[in-house]
């Protein structure tokens, strides 16, 4: 496993999958921590994503039947706290994986 820095979000990916994320109060998007995959090669890597990227991953989640809506608005917008974090994993019992996936992908 290869640990980086940074990808490049506008890229394409075979697999993401997200084990947390991070809103700050105030900030215009997310933190998003994950593993991808992309040519047979698994990084882990962070990405800031803007609310409308951050939709478009709901509504992917949501085809999958993985509706995460819930938990984020309550333990990341609700919170009282500065910086709030959720593990996924602590509310799904798992990681969520999207297939194929580009964080650019039908952003209007």
């Amino acid at each position: 496993m290869n640990t980086i820095v940074s990808l490049n979000s506008t890229a394409y990916y075979d697999k993401m999958e997200i084990t947390h994320i991070v809103y700050e109060k105030g900030d215009d998007g997310l933190l998003i921590a994950c593993k991808v995959e992309n040519n047979n090669k698994l990084f882990y890597t962070n990405f800031s994503i803007s609310f409308s990227q951050f939709n478009q991953i709901i509504s992917k989640l949501m085809q999958k039947g993985i509706d995460i809506y819930e938990a984020v608005n309550k333990k990341l917008f609700q919170s009282s706290a500065i910086i709030s974090e959720l593990d996924l994993s602590k509310v799904y019992g798992s990681s969520v994986v999207l297939n194929e996936f580009s964080l650019l992908q039908n952003v209007a």
